[in-house]
């Protein structure tokens, strides 16, 4: 097996042959991306395409697209999405070709987002769990309460008020006043 990093400026030659392994990963993002999404981040070079192919073969196995995130003290290629078949005969391969790259570029490391599977899958390779993201969705605004202070004759008074919109604003300046 083969793992060929792909320049953002050859994706739309490839984007036939790696179509079908999208469509296979915008379900795994839950509604965050699309497949135009992905492939916007490909062709302006936010995400990086590397395909995975046998020797002698131009059709891909599989696709990994990864990103560099840069944090305050360090730099870590960030696999964002996998998909495509065999993975068992290509992930040595990948990963090597995938961290070569990265400490050549200046990454300190590797991590991935993704479903609970890689956990076990990459343990093999010495990766470790760091995170887990924990989600809400279908959120609603809630009515907020403000307590006011007010002192009158020394004595402090508290008074609560339900706040939407500019009445929300009112009682802050209120509060602000009653404080000065």
């Amino acid at each position: 097996m083969n793992v060929y990093l792909i320049p953002p400026e050859y994706v739309k030659e490839v984007y036939s042959d790696i179509e079908k392994h999208l469509e296979r990963l915008v379900p795994t993002t839950n509604g965050r991306f699309e497949k135009i999404d992905i492939l916007h981040d490909l062709l302006v070079g936010i995400e990086n395409l590397w395909v995975v192919v046998e020797e002698d073969e131009t059709v891909p196995l599989g696709i990994i697209i990864t990103q560099v995130s840069h944090y305050p003290r360090k730099s870590m290629l960030s696999i964002q999405y996998a998909a495509g078949d065999r993975l068992d005969e290509w992930i040595d391969e990948g990963l090597q070709t995938m961290e070569n790259w990265a400490v050549d570029n200046g990454c300190t490391g590797m991590e991935i987002t993704g479903r609970r599977g890689w956990v076990r899958k990459l343990k093999l390779y010495d990766w470790e769990e760091e995170f887990v993201i924990v989600k809400r969705e279908d959120l609603k605004k809630n009515n907020l309460k403000v307590i006011e202070k007010e002192t009158t004759d020394g004595k402090e008074k508290r008074r609560k008020s339900a706040t939407t919109g500019n009445n929300h604003r009112n009682n802050l300046s209120k509060s602000a006043t009653a404080i000065r």
